[in-house]
């Protein structure tokens, strides 16, 4: 007669179960962790900042969330109309391509919807000045100028012993700061900032004021590359 089965197997199972139940738990907690400390050093940085700037960087995150999407479709669009067009659309592309970039870089005049800031006060520094540049650069504008200087990326905003200079131009206040890009979203950095500005002791004034068309006619000379060479 033989023996009967044995039942050894479900036994064998139980520790490598066991180990797997551990390690999932393990992750999970690990996992947990991480978000909790994520979560505090978030809360941790924001303590003491000022309902100013946590306006701004809402405001900044939203419109750099808008800026992607709008940038994918305006890609799509671009690339279904070069494919359908043939040479004569890729030539409409290029240019309008290269009025844009120039419209970037501040080479060409360009007019469009804005606001027109003026700040006038005693003793302000090429800090705060580029701040307000900043500010307005993150809330969408296209285009800026100050007391008729083109501010744009690479533009040097300094500080000297006679005052605050644009690209070694000195600007002396009141700074008059012209602002194409979205009127509205414009105007609603433009009012924060100036609140904010009302409360320094050097601000004599600071106002601004939304305009349907403002032409900035100052414009960059073009530099050449003197260091970077085509691959």
């Amino acid at each position: 007669m033989s023996a009967p089965p044995r039942r050894s197997a479900p036994a064998r199972r139980r520790p490598g179960r066991a180990i797997e139940i551990w390690l999932i738990a393990l992750l999970v907690a690990l996992v947990a962790t991480v978000q909790i400390r994520s979560q505090a050093e978030v809360e941790k940085s924001l303590v003491g900042t000022d309902t100013t700037t946590l306006a701004f960087l809402l405001d900044d995150l939203h419109r750099a969330n808008d800026a992607l999407s709008a940038e994918t479709a305006d890609l799509q669009q671009r690339k279904a109309a070069l494919q359908s067009g043939g040479s004569s659309a890729a030539d409409r592309e290029l240019a309008a391509e290269a009025t844009r970039l120039g419209a970037i870089e501040g080479l060409i005049p360009v007019h469009g919807p804005g606001i027109v800031m003026v700040v006038d006060a005693s003793g302000l520094q090429a800090l705060d000045l580029q701040d307000a540049v900043n500010n307005l650069a993150a809330a969408g504008a296209e285009a800026i100028s100050v007391n008729d200087h083109r501010v744009a990326i690479g533009v040097p905003i300094q500080q000297t012993p006679s005052g605050v200079t644009i690209d070694r131009a000195l600007v002396v206040p009141p700074w008059t700061i012209l602002v194409i890009g979205d009127a509205n979203r414009l105007a609603a950095t433009a009012e924060l900032m100036t609140q904010q500005m009302r409360g320094d002791r050097r601000v004599r004034q600071a106002t601004y004021r939304v305009e349907a068309d403002i032409e900035i006619r100052a414009v960059i000379t073009q530099r050449p590359f003197i260091y970077a060479n085509g691959a």
